[in-house]
């Protein structure tokens, strides 16, 4: 796991019994966003696993907001310009959230998934130029952008939801947000 050593500002929202964070650089931008959570000291442990310098400040409450209600299934027009895609220069000491231009390919890629559909991680290698399913699964395990890069709306080809970093319940529950029906772990894609 790489930590960063630059201060973060961690803004939080809570809807219902959630919690919902994002961690943003000192430029504005969107370095994490951690899972909801029901308690506030697991979310905030999410982000500081990776950026143990922060505060917590709400001056970002809004843009979490937004986040929360993407998670529960309402459409946003959210502007994936806030987030932090720079890849650094193997000489360069800046830290970035996204190491290789292969991680960024697959999250712009996953991405541009609409609210309603879903891609198997087979057309997400496809899409990027490689037969390396596992790897781009392991690039979207690494999402650090989790509900507005929308790492649940990748299922397999079998039709199976798969893997997702927040668990299976988590997953089906966001796809079930957005309006599919989910029978056996398996989506059924006529909502």
């Amino acid at each position: 796991m790489n930590k960063r050593n630059d201060l973060v500002i961690i803004s939080i929202h809570k809807t219902n019994k959630l919690y919902f964070a994002a961690a943003f650089s000192q430029k504005g931008k969107i370095v994490r966003i951690a899972l909801p959570k029901t308690n506030l000291e697991d979310l905030i442990t999410e982000i500081s696993n990776y950026h143990p310098k922060f505060i917590i400040n709400n001056m970002h409450e809004k843009i979490v907001a937004i986040i929360a209600e993407i998670y529960h299934g309402n459409k946003s027009n959210f502007d994936i310009e806030l987030l932090e895609m720079d890849i650094p220069n193997k000489s360069s000491h800046v830290t970035s959230t996204l190491k290789t231009n292969f991680e960024r390919d697959v999250i712009l890629e996953v991405a541009s998934i609409p609210q309603g559909h879903v891609r198997t991680y087979k057309e997400i290698a496809t899409s990027v130029k490689t037969q390396g399913y596992r790897a781009v699964g392991t690039a979207i395990g690494k999402n650090p952008f989790p509900i507005v890069v929308p790492c649940h709306r990748v299922i397999r080809s079998d039709g199976k939801i798969g893997g997702f970093r927040g668990g299976k319940q988590m997953k089906i529950e966001m796809l079930i947000n957005e309006g599919f029906k989910i029978k056996s772990d398996k989506i059924l894609l006529e909502k």
